[in-house]
C-alpha cells in the first residue's frame, strides 16, 4: 500500500521511515517540530503546504520529523499540549478555502507522552479543488517544493470535480467454513462505489494474488449471470489475478458489488501460504484508478 494512503499510522512506521532513509516526495513531506508555529508567518507556509496536496496528488505531511537531504533523518517532537489537534484543523480550515474533505490528522505519542508528539497530516486528492490560501494564491506540489500555480494551472483545476471517480468498497477476504477434514475455504468480495459527479459505464476490478503456489490453492465461483464475465490470469508461477467487468453503468454516489469469488486451502499449507500471501485490490476506470493492498497474516491467526 502506498504509505500516504494508509490507514492508521504509529511510531513503528515513523520509526521505519528514519531507518530505511525514505525520500520525500510529490505525496510526502516531512517538517520538523518548529514548523507548527502560532507566528502568522509559520501558520501561512502550513496553509500553503496543506493546500498544495490538496490541489495536487494529496499526500502526507508529518510534522515532527527532521529531514535531511530530503531524508527522514531524526525525531523532532511537538508538544502536544500547547499544540493540538483541534488547533492544526482550527488553522489549516481558516487559512484555506474551501474546506478539504476528508483531511484526516493522526496525532502519534511517543510511550504515550503528549510532551513528544508527531502529528502526520493526510491530504485526500481534493474534488473541490482548487484551494485558495489566505495569501490570495493556489499552490501546488512540485519535486520537494510547494509552488504557486499559473492561471491555466488553477483554471484546469476547476475541471477535476466533474471528472469520474470510482472507489473500492467493501474489500474483505474472510473465513467461510471447513470443508471435510482438512480443506478451509475462504470468501473474496469486493464492490466500487462512484464518488464523482459522471456516471461511469467502464469499469472493471483486479484482485491478484502474489506469493503463492498456485499448485496449494484452488479458486472457484458460482455460475451465475452475473459472473460470466469473470476471468482468471496466472502471470507467473506465483502470481495470478481474479478480474470482472461492469456490466451496468454506476451513478453518483451508487455502490454496487462487483466481484466475491472463494478459494481454498489445505490445512497443513494454511501457514504458509497465508502468511506470505499478498492481495491487491485495484478498481479501474477511464479517469483512473484505485487500489488496496492488504495481507492475511491476522487472518490466520484469527482461526
Amino acid at each position: 500500500m502506498e504509505i500516504h494512503k494508509r490507514e492508521d499510522y504509529d511510531m513503528d512506521f515513523i520509526q521505519s521511515l528514519i531507518t530505511n532513509e525514505v525520500e520525500e516526495s510529490i505525496n510526502i513531506d516531512f517538517k520538523a517540530g518548529a514548523a507548527l508555529s502560532k507566528i502568522d508567518k509559520k501558520k501561512a507556509e502550513l496553509s500553503k503546504d496543506v493546500s498544495a496536496f490538496a490541489n495536487s496528488g494529496g499526500g502526507i505531511i508529518i510534522y515532527g520529523l527532521n529531514e535531511e537531504n530530503h531524508k527522514a533523518h531524526s525525531f523532532s517532537f511537538i508538544n502536544g499540549n500547547e499544540f493540538t489537534k483541534e488547533w492544526l484543523e482550527q488553522v489549516i480550515s481558516s487559512t484555506i478555502q474551501r474546506n478539504i474533505a476528508d483531511l484526516k490528522i493522526f496525532p502519534i505519542r511517543n510511550n504515550g507522552n503528549i510532551n513528544e508528539t508527531i502529528y502526520v497530516v493526510q491530504i485526500p486528492e481534493s474534488y473541490e479543488a482548487p484551494h485558495i490560501c489566505k495569501d490570495k494564491k493556489f499552490y501546488k506540489r512540485y519535486n520537494f517544493e510547494s509552488v504557486a500555480m499559473e492561471e491555466y494551472e488553477v483554471r484546469n483545476l476547476y475541471g477535476r470535480k466533474i471528472k469520474s471517480k470510482l472507489m473500492l468498497s467493501g474489500y474483505n477476504i474472510s473465513f467461510l467454513e471447513k470443508k471435510g477434514f482438512d480443506v478451509y475455504v475462504f470468501n473474496c468480495i469486493s464492490g466500487v462505489i462512484n464518488v464523482g459527479e459522471l456516471e461511469v459505464a467502464n469499469y472493471k476490478i483486479n484482485v491478484s494474488f502474489s506469493n503463492i503456489n498456485l499448485k496449494k490453492i484452488n479458486f472457484n465461483w458460482d455460475q451465475r449471470p452475473d459472473t460470466k464475465t469473470y476471468g482468471y490470469t496466472q502471470i507467473n508461477d506465483k502470481r495470478l489475478k481474479v478480474s470482472n467487468f461492469g456490466t451496468t453503468h454506476i451513478y453518483p454516489n451508487e455502490k454496487i458489488d462487483l466481484i466475491r469469488f472463494r478459494f481454498e486451502i489445505k490445512e497443513a499449507d494454511l501457514e504458509d501460504i497465508l502468511k506470505n500471501i499478498e492481495v491487491e485490490f485495484k478498481v479501474l476506470y477511464p479517469d483512473g484508478e484505485d487500489s488496496i493492498v492488504v495481507d492475511l497474516k491476522e487472518l490466520y491467526l484469527g482461526l
